[in-house]
């Protein structure tokens, strides 16, 4: 249901990160702005937000950026902006975490401070979230937002299982609140909250 489509575009910061980078700088660079490879392959249900089956190249924006060669960390910090081809994610911070074997595979991405994730009227919201690819999930949480059009699901937490196609959303010291407007006789959902 419209719930399921809310939680996969939650997914869509996994994608953004699903191939280990093709070259890091070593030093911290003020203003940096690092494109980044597209992955080897789609990532099952993730594929269907690309553009013409192509996800594209990755850019990465942000005020300072920081490679550390011991624990394999990459740090983005201040007015972070990712953006593959119709998608965006800004956060306060970003942190890749590569696997410390020889393949450099990425591990893990955590976004801090304000996330925002965009695609066209699609939009996820929250105070941090967490790709973990060895567990294969995602995780918005920190009063978790997520808007399609007029639809609106918020919780503390949305875990997204990757591998098992579902979601689970947590609503923590408060209920669990999803408003879901039904699709018009044109199966079209986009009416605003005042029927307009």
């Amino acid at each position: 249901m419209r719930l399921h489509r809310f939680a996969v575009f939650v997914t869509l910061v996994a994608c953004l990160f699903s191939a280990p980078p093709t070259g890091a700088q070593a030093a911290p660079t003020k203003g940096a702005d690092a494109p980044r490879g597209g992955d080897s392959g789609p990532e099952g249900l993730l594929s269907t937000f690309s553009v013409a089956g192509q996800r594209g190249p990755i850019t990465i924006r942000a005020k300072e950026m920081e490679f550390d060669y011991r624990t394999r960390v990459l740090t983005y910090r201040g007015a972070v902006r990712v953006t593959q081809a119709d998608v965006t994610l800004s956060s306060d911070r970003l942190r890749v975490t590569l696997d410390a074997g020889p393949s450099k595979r990425l591990k893990e991405v955590v976004a801090e401070g304000d996330v925002q994730i965009t695609q066209g009227d699609r939009h996820a919201s929250g105070g941090r979230a967490v790709f973990d690819q060895e567990k294969r999930t995602v995780v918005l949480s920190d009063d978790a937002v997520l808007r399609d059009g007029p639809n609106e699901v918020t919780g503390e937490r949305v875990v997204v299982y990757l591998d098992e196609e579902r979601s689970v959303v947590e609503g923590g010291d408060e209920r669990v609140r999803a408003v879901l407007f039904p699709p018009d006789k044109e199966g079209d959902s986009k009416k605003s909250p005042g029927g307009e």
